[in-house]
């Protein structure tokens, strides 16, 4: 019996390791793929990983679709959020080798709109772009939705919301070991 409640609570530990990862994260990473495009299938489209630092959030948006399945040289429009604080983002730059620019007013509260004209300054696959909310947490953010343009042959604009999140490996290994316990537990108790 003793044994018994000794498993339990290594289960129930374990259980709470395995989910403290998601409740005390200082970074989120948010797959953008879920398309609300009827007719547009899914498919990962960008990551935006949120990290808090300092008091401050840092934005890190990298597209990162499949060139194969979207022949019509897609550029990202815009991402829109919402903003629990009505944060103003700041320190907007691009990553080393991106020509990656804002369109006018392309910084707000709710959305980052990114330069569209000429071909220029147009956010595609492969870039990575950078910004700062000053004063918020993960949790002043929610609903995001990315915005692509010419994905389609008539070169429309589809939107995409987070995709479901993929369990961690440390998630796994953490629920391995607990049924091992149980398991072990219950051959220990059988051979008495």
């Amino acid at each position: 019996m003793k044994l018994s409640k000794t498993a339990i609570a290594a289960c129930a530990f374990a259980a709470a390791i395995a989910s403290a990862p998601a409740a005390f994260a200082a970074t989120e990473t948010i797959v953008l793929g879920t398309s609300l495009s009827a007719g547009f299938a899914s498919q990962d489209m960008a990551h935006l990983t949120i990290t808090e630092s300092n008091g401050n959030t840092l934005w890190t948006l990298a597209a990162n679709w499949d060139d194969a399945l979207n022949a019509t040289s897609p550029f990202i429009f815009g991402l829109q959020f919402s903003d629990k604080k009505s944060a103003a983002p700041v320190s907007f730059g691009a990553a080393a080798g991106s020509t990656i620019a804002l369109a006018n007013h392309g910084l707000s509260a709710t959305q980052i709109k990114f330069r569209t004209a000429n071909n220029s300054g147009r956010f595609t696959d492969g870039e990575t772009a950078t910004w700062t909310f000053n004063h918020t947490t993960l949790s002043d953010f929610s609903d995001f939705q990315l915005h692509v343009n010419a994905l389609t042959a008539s070169g429309g604009s589809v939107k995409f919301t987070a995709m479901a999140p993929v369990p961690e490996p440390e998630t796994y290994a953490m629920l391995l070991a607990g049924l091992g316990l149980v398991g072990f537990a219950a051959r220990r108790r059988a051979a008495k």
